[in-house]
């Protein structure tokens, strides 16, 4: 029984796309389209191509963009202005990354892959499988925790605090939890939320724009025990670490890709996808950045809201913050779900309609309650952030999608010597994030604990 379980487990995806007719082999700019069955072996009924240009956009924006802008004028005060050139940096790593993860689900001419696992599995075989299986969970599970932990105290905020209203901000996670969790019980596919990341997007954007307006209208004004003044720098070299994994985080979502992808229309158009994704992106958090630390410099908090003067404005940008947690939720979680459901035969083939979605929603609803546990009992979000984005984003964003591209196309034999060099730099930088930036986050994280006590 044990064999079979682990056989189960471990089974690598395999569609039979070779008899799919006319196929193009993923090269350069292009990601070659596949014609799918309307079924695989094993029951697996991949998802309807329906998701135009647009759609898939507002899919891939709503995943990047939101609470990582929050975080933004922080990093500044941590690292000073230079955090621009990191930001640069980082939307250029995220065009790389999300180009190469999307062409090594094509790396067989006529077969796509389905899952960032299967890109590990087909590189590095089962140590490959567990190594990003590891660090895939770990950003589902903790960011949809994260997205809890901050629309939480969003809401003790706006309701309990400011209405006097007794509800803790813990009971505030747990109701979150459970919103999150309805349509998840509904929906099955990446192409069923795309009207929601659109509406995410749109709360989002809005959002940016009253924190940067309030930025500059209400900058630092001095604190009964706070220095007089918020003091700006050029750059400040103690602060890599948290730079390199908050700023990386802010542009993540490489493992939800595959998935996005997966509902395109015309999949050749990927690239110009995730361009134009990385530059929206690119000057949303320029502009957060720069007006936040111009406004607080040294004191510019985490989340940047709470350096906002309170007024309507402010209660305004917490609303939209809560709402786009809870409309992009469902796309930071769905991957995790949507591969436990493959690997585990979860399917109406196998089960029958009925019984099929009770299995279903029975254990994502078992999975969203270990979820608000977690928020529940780590309720820290700048140090829970800038530690998921030290341990498992900078993995999955810059180290997997590079080394798995090297294997997967041939190496040193095959790529280009500048594109060696580029993936070596992108590599190390993602390294250096994982490293420096977990132990960071680590003391930091250990000191609020401690505090709270």
């Amino acid at each position: 029984m044990a064999g079979k379980m682990h056989a189960l487990f471990n089974r690598p995806s395999s569609p039979a796309f070779d008899s799919m007719g006319a196929q193009e082999k993923a090269h350069g700019s292009e990601t070659s389209s596949v014609n799918y069955p309307t079924a695989e072996e094993g029951g697996y009924v991949p998802p309807p191509r329906t998701a135009g240009f647009l759609k898939t956009l507002a899919n891939v924006v709503c995943i990047i963009i939101g609470t990582g802008a929050l975080q933004i004028p922080y990093v500044f005060s941590k690292i000073g202005y230079v955090g621009l050139v990191i930001i640069a940096m980082s939307a250029f790593i995220g065009m790389y990354s999300g180009s190469i993860t999307i062409k090594c689900l094509y790396y067989k001419e006529g077969r796509r892959l389905r899952t960032f696992t299967d890109i590990g599995y087909h590189s590095y075989g089962l140590v490959g499988q567990y190594f990003t299986q590891f660090f895939n969970y770990l950003f589902c599970i903790g960011t949809t925790a994260l997205f809890v932990i901050l629309s939480g105290g969003f809401l003790y905020d706006l309701i309990s605090d400011d209405l006097n209203v007794n509800i803790s901000k813990r009971v505030w996670m747990v109701i979150v939890s459970c919103v999150i969790t309805l349509p998840l019980l509904v929906l099955k596919h990446m192409s069923e939320i795309a009207i929601m990341s659109i509406f995410g997007f749109l709360a989002s954007l809005v959002m940016i724009m009253v924190a940067v307006i309030q930025s500059f209208r209400f900058p630092y004004s001095p604190k009964a025990g706070g220095p007089p003044v918020a003091t700006h720098k050029a750059g400040i070299a103690s602060g890599i670490p948290t730079a390199l994994s908050s700023i990386v985080f802010s542009f993540s979502g490489t493992i939800i890709y595959p998935h996005v992808e997966a509902c395109m229309a015309k999949p050749k158009m990927w690239p110009r996808v995730i361009s134009v994704a990385m530059l929206i992106c690119f000057m949303l958090y320029s502009l957060i950045g720069i007006a936040g630390y111009w406004a607080y410099g040294d004191q510019a908090e985490s989340p940047i809201l709470n350096s906002i003067r309170k007024d309507g404005a402010q209660k305004a940008a917490k609303v939209l913050v809560t709402v786009h947690v809870i409309l992009a939720a469902p796309l930071l979680i769905m991957p995790f779900f949507l591969e436990v459901e493959e690997r585990w035969n979860i399917n109406v083939q196998r089960f029958g309609r009925v019984k099929e979605l009770l299995i279903r929603d029975a254990y994502r609803t078992v999975t969203m309650v270990a979820i608000c546990g977690i928020s529940v009992g780590i309720p820290y979000f700048d140090s829970v952030l800038s530690l998921l984005g030290a341990l498992s984003v900078t993995m999955m964003f810059t180290f997997v999608p590079v080394v798995a591209y090297y294997r997967l196309y041939g190496g040193y034999k095959k790529i280009p010597w500048y594109e060696l060099i580029w993936m070596f730099i992108v590599v190390v930088i993602g390294l250096i994030g994982c490293v420096w930036g977990s132990i960071d986050a680590i003391e930091s994280l250990v000191k609020q604990i401690n505090d709270g006590k």
